[in-house]
């Protein structure tokens, strides 16, 4: 589970901000929160604001450190990542990315690095003991000081261009501490739909359980007929593992209908509507942060959804009978028709605005303030967003054709 995200000199994100995905006091919609070793989590956090405003921003800042990590070495080197494309306008301070997890083994860690045009500058890694940090090990250029065991150890010379994180996973594959921060990050999944590339990737990729597993296929025709009530099953060609593997893995999937007079139709997925097809293929990731606890970062959740079917995945998360692993979503969006207090806490809806300057900061409306007051539980969310009273939208000028 993640706890809080905190980044600087991404992008337009020149200054540190952070998402906090620890509940504030607020007692409001409290099935919307994890309740874990007495502390309280959210599920889900929406994140609005203008186009260009640095939504994406944020989740790609995530992104990147998540590829970060799980580049390997070998992979690294034949295609070197260009931070300083990343960073504030170009300048000479280095992304500084950090986060506090909460592991299914019930440690917490804070985790971070930063990194300038390829090179590793500092990095850390602490775990939380009866509410005080502990050094597992701190890093300064290529300097490395790890205590394992009432040990210190120091580790020089180590390549600039790779995380300590990854070096030392190898070195002591049985450390559990470094274990379980790295599964942590293999097992969350950052989607960027907004990239027409990955969303043409997310739209070519099928669960070959959908073969082998009985149970899996029965529970995704479930999840269809949901938001589909026509939708009768799923048609396979091949229908067998061994058959794909000799066909170079191409499948062909159709959504068998219920028509007029009961007449059953099949229709190939890649005809049907665009949210069906974008609900088919994100079946899997929902499920994995449902039933695992997994967290999912989806850029442009809402697009080609009805907000109608948006709200649907937003309780999925939020109710405890669908979230029995509390998974946690955060995702970016323009729908205003879900921001409301039906939907969402206060503390689960964040803004992201840019200044005059290019400067971009995230806000939860939790803290946000209008004339010194906080904004109640009962305000028009979207009503006062959309009027400029939460700040965080377009400033549109006229247009006159010459």
């Amino acid at each position: 589970m993640l706890i809080r995200f905190s980044f600087k000199n991404f992008k337009s994100f020149k200054n540190e901000n952070c998402l906090n995905m620890e509940a504030t006091s607020l007692k409001e919609h409290e099935y919307n929160v994890a309740k874990i070793n007495n502390n309280e989590y959210l599920k889900v956090s929406a994140i609005y604001g203008a186009n260009a405003s640095g939504k994406t921003n944020v989740l790609q800042a995530f992104g990147y450190m998540q590829n970060r990590i799980l580049k390997t070495d070998d992979s690294r080197k034949n295609t070197p990542i260009e931070e300083n494309v990343f960073t504030y306008m170009i300048n000479d301070d280095p992304i500084s990315l950090e986060v506090e997890i909460l592991t299914k083994n019930g440690k917490i860690y804070k985790y971070g690095f930063e990194v300038l045009k390829n090179i590793i500058i500092s990095e850390w890694l602490f775990e939380k003991r009866v509410n005080k940090f502990y050094t597992i090990f701190e890093r300064e250029n290529n300097l490395v000081t790890l205590k394992n065991n009432n040990k210190v150890t120091e580790y020089a010379n180590i390549d600039s261009r790779a995380l300590f994180l990854n070096i030392f996973s190898k070195i002591d594959s049985n450390n559990e501490d470094f274990n379980n921060v790295v599964t942590w990050f293999i097992n969350a999944n950052y989607l960027d739909l907004g990239n027409p590339l990955f969303e043409n990737n997310i739209n070519n990729r099928i669960s070959l359980k959908i073969l082998s597993d009985e149970k899996y296929k029965n529970e995704l025709i479930r999840f269809i007929k949901t938001f589909e009530s026509d939708i009768e099953g799923i048609k396979i060609t091949p229908d067998s593992l061994e058959t794909v593997k000799n066909n170079n893995g191409i499948v062909k999937i159709e959504l068998i209908h219920k028509g007029e007079n009961g007449i059953i139709k099949a229709l190939p997925l890649e005809l049907e509507s665009n949210g069906t097809r974008k609900m088919f293929h994100l079946f899997d990731f929902f499920m994995d942060a449902l039933k695992y606890g997994m967290v999912l970062f989806i850029d442009e959740l809402d697009a080609k959804l009805h907000p109608l079917l948006t709200r649907y995945i937003i309780n999925l998360f939020h109710k405890e009978e669908t979230n029995i692993g509390n998974g946690q979503l955060i995702y970016s969006t323009h729908d205003t028709v879900n921001l409301n207090k039906d939907t969402f806490r206060r503390d689960e809806i964040w803004f992201s605005e840019k200044d005059k300057d290019g400067i971009s900061k995230i806000y939860s409306l939790s803290d946000y303030k209008i004339n010194d007051t906080k904004v109640r539980n009962d305000a028009t969310y979207n009503k006062d967003y959309l009027s400029g009273k939460y700040g965080a939208i377009p400033v549109l000028e006229d247009f006159n054709i010459l």
